[in-house]
């Protein structure tokens, strides 16, 4: 005892010393232990990100951060510099290092920060962790998703060793109980790993096992070391006391082994978040692409598309994949019907999984480049392993890319349209012979229904069938009864006969009850479809084109180039496809009727505009002649400037965006509410109102009226709690309507109130939304187009 109070009594002189030297002060054995208990339960909970990954990439930068995080702690400790000061150096650290750790491909010179790093390690710590729910695994894009195990491993270790090396060292009371803090930050980056993850957890039962046995015997010994009087005075006790805390941890792995590998639930009872989260992007608010046929073979007839560069010849591009039928159109089913419907898209990575249902056959490497084409959907060959964007304009598609993987449909949210030039990498479904397919049975899918088909479909498809016994013989009659009893023709002036667009219930009627058939690919596909469905078999419509490829040369597709075609599923095997279409042309006129005439709605032109032109503004010119003296005395050091720069340029990537999109809506609210004619400005406020959902993240309809925009919008409000004004929004439209279209005179208070209620609807629905999501608000500008249309 008088060896420890005698090294107690020296030890105030020592550290005067060390401070009046300014050396380095010096950690206690036990406080580098809890350190080195801290990085190791933080290194099992980091491996709890595998799953989501994929790949042990994300080790590098998870490990960094760990490294990053109680390397800052330490020092700056060890320095005995204060918490403000540490703060400061640790952030400057995560962004020196955090650039050839997590985003090696931004960096300048291999190693060194760039802007679009620094961005990136600012944009991954608020936004990453919302990518990694949404992205399907594993993770490969956007290149900032990689911050999040590096942010996540660098502020759990920076708070917890801190508190090991500062505040558990002074504090008082029985070690166990307050060591027990340390342990807060590992478990919730345990639970953030299981969360983040996938339903196929990595090496869970190891990994738990091991992090509770570790945290129970350091609590245990920590227990041991704040009894230390007590331990002294009997040695004989500490080893009892040693001997029992190890059996209870050994008896507590071994039952928590036994009992894991025997009660564990099975993956998919697994709560994760990705299965809770819902894509934002719903196919439902576009137009079927199978009804916009008949526009690529008229009016896109000889307009350049796209070129392909890898195409074989027989190949078919795939656009989009439609198995739901309501008597009209056919389209994609509803997302919110099923998880894996063919509505539901999820965000990817490069790297894309393999259909459910899929035999493989060869592959394909394709180069596409986007001329004259412009919609959501992206053309693709077969189904996608691998997706690179090459080059594109406005928004980086990488990050607005969703996937259907069961259909092999792809969609880029933000637009595909001319300077999108991307690879693919395909592997196509194997196609089996007709007379293996004969001993195989269609495969079982729950399939949406398909409502409103005539009685004619039936009939036809029990006579087209014919008494063939087996699937593939009965579809293989469908197919070539329409191909040989049906004409081809897409409606044009140049075509032998007329043929009118559809694929709703009475052109079903119209194509069967009239000799000869006659039609195009959207009508016999959607024949075919419509059949084999009635007969039982799993089909589903794909659209797509099928230009002529000259091998060697790159292939260019235009509108003339669209078809369409029919997808059967067969159990163990995939889709075979169909292609029902008949090739000949010269169908008997005598015989056609000519198709009823297609009106189409009158569009109301818009009032001239005539907005005020705006004053140029001269700028002043000053100039300061008086001659400053140079000053000398306080200079700010080097260090202060990096960390200043450090520090600042997060600080700027954050509020000058803010700053100037705010400047926009003002700009562009102050134009709607003070330029044009009364009834003008009053449609104004409507499309503020319109803008400032679609801010909030709500999908306001295109060419939609008024009332069925505010239906829409009311029906997303209510799915994401979102406030909505008494009466609801069909109110303010009505009101706009009335201002707009009734031809009475309109004051200056009938503006005003529209305004009012249309600023009180966004700003209840931007309280109601959240502060991240009103944040995320602040950031997003939308300019509406002006329009007259109700």
């Amino acid at each position: 005892m008088s060896g420890a109070t005698t090294a107690q009594q020296s030890r105030p002189r020592r550290t005067a010393a060390a401070q009046k030297q300014g050396s380095i002060d010096r950690l206690s054995a036990t406080t580098w232990i809890d350190v080195a208990v801290v990085v190791v339960l933080s290194a099992i909970a980091v491996l709890g990100f595998q799953p989501a990954f994929g790949h042990f990439s994300f080790f590098t930068a998870a490990i960094g951060g760990l490294v990053v995080g109680t390397g800052s702690a330490v020092v700056c400790r060890l320095f005995r510099l204060s918490v403000p000061l540490t703060v400061t150096i640790a952030v400057a650290a995560y962004f020196l290092f955090g650039t050839p750790l997590a985003m090696p491909g931004s960096a300048t010179l291999v190693v060194l920060p760039s802007l679009d790093s620094l961005a990136g390690l600012v944009i991954g710590a608020v936004f990453g962790w919302s990518d990694a729910v949404t992205l399907q695994a594993p993770l490969e894009a956007p290149p900032y998703v990689a911050v999040v195990p590096y942010v996540a491993g660098w502020l759990v270790t920076l708070v917890s060793v801190s508190l090991a090396v500062r505040w558990l060292p002074r504090a008082k009371g029985r070690g166990a109980g307050r060591a027990a803090v340390l342990v807060a930050g590992p478990l919730a980056l345990f639970v953030a790993g299981i969360l983040l993850g996938t339903v196929d957890a990595y090496l869970a039962a190891v990994r738990g096992v091991a992090f509770a046995a570790i945290a129970l015997l350091w609590l245990a010994w920590r227990r041991t070391r704040s009894a230390s009087v007590e331990v002294v005075a009997d040695p004989g006790l500490l080893r009892r006391r040693i001997v029992g805390v190890g059996s209870v941890v050994l008896g507590a792995v071994v039952v928590g082994a036994l009992a894991g590998s025997v009660l564990a639930p099975p993956p998919a009872s697994r709560f994760v978040l990705r299965q809770e989260v819902t894509p934002p992007f719903d196919p439902l608010d576009y137009p079927s692409p199978l009804a916009g046929f008949r526009q690529y073979t008229k009016d896109l007839e000889k307009t350049e598309l796209f070129t392909v560069d890898g195409l074989s010849s027989g190949q078919v591009i795939r656009l989009a994949t439609m198995d739901s039928y309501d008597g009209v159109v056919w389209t994609v089913t509803d997302p919110k019907e099923s998880s894996d419907a063919s509505g539901s898209f999820e965000l990817l990575g490069s790297t894309i999984p393999s259909p459910p249902l899929f035999t493989p056959g060869s592959t394909t490497k394709a180069q596409i480049d986007i001329k004259d084409y412009s919609d959501v959907w992206l053309p693709t060959i077969g189904y996608l392993t691998t997706l690179g964007f090459d080059a594109y304009q406005g928004t980086d598609p990488s990050t607005t890319v969703r996937v259907n993987t069961a259909t092999g449909t792809t969609a880029v949210t933000s637009g595909v349209k001319d300077g999108l030039r991307y690879t693919v990498d395909a592997t196509a479904q194997k196609i089996p012979s007709d007379k293996a397919l004969a001993k195989v049975a269609p495969a079982r899918l729950d399939l949406p229904p398909v409502t409103n088909v005539p009685d004619i479909v039936a009939a036809k498809a029990e006579e087209y069938a014919g008494s063939a016994t087996t699937a593939i013989q009965k579809l293989r009659n469908l197919e070539r009864s329409l191909k040989t009893l049906g004409y081809l023709s897409h409606g044009r002036a140049s075509d032998p006969v007329p043929s009118r667009a559809g694929e709703g219930a009475d052109r079903m009627t119209d194509l069967f009850a009239k000799a000869p058939m006659v039609g195009d690919q959207e009508q016999y596909a959607s024949a075919f479809a419509l059949m084999a469905r009635r007969l039982g078999y799993p089909t589903r419509v794909v659209m797509g084109f099928a230009p002529k490829v000259v091998n060697g040369q790159a292939t260019t597709v235009t509108g003339n180039d669209v078809t369409a075609w029919d997808e059967v599923a067969f159990d163990g095997v995939g889709w075979v496809p169909f292609f029902p279409t008949p090739t000949k042309t010269d169908a008997p006129k005598n015989q056609t009727t000519k198709p009823k005439l297609e009106p189409q709605p009158q569009v109301r032109q818009p009032p001239p505009a005539d907005p005020k032109a705006q004053d140029l503004l001269t700028p002043v010119k000053t100039k300061d002649n008086e001659r400053k003296e140079a000053k000398s005395g306080f200079a700010i050091p080097a260090w202060a400037w990096v960390v200043g720069g450090i520090v600042v340029i997060p600080l700027l990537l954050y509020f000058v965006p803010l700053l100037i999109v705010a400047a926009l809506k003002r700009r562009r609210r102050k134009r709607r509410l003070t330029t044009g004619p009364p009834d003008r400005r009053a449609a104004g406020a409507w499309e503020e109102l319109a803008d400032g959902y679609d801010e909030l993240g709500l999908s306001v309809p295109r060419n939609a009226t008024r009332l069925q925009a505010a239906g829409a919008l009311e029906r997303q409000s209510a799915e994401q709690n979102l406030s909505v004004p008494t009466g609801g929004l069909a109110t303010i439209a009505r009101d706009v309507d009335a201002a707009v279209f009734d031809g009475s005179e309109v004051g200056s208070d009938r503006v005003d109130a529209v305004w009012r209620a249309s600023d009180a609807a966004v700003a209840d629905a931007r309280s109601s939304a959240g502060r991240l999501r009103a944040r995320l608000a602040a950031f997003r500008y939308r300019r509406r187009a002006k329009r007259a249309g109700r």
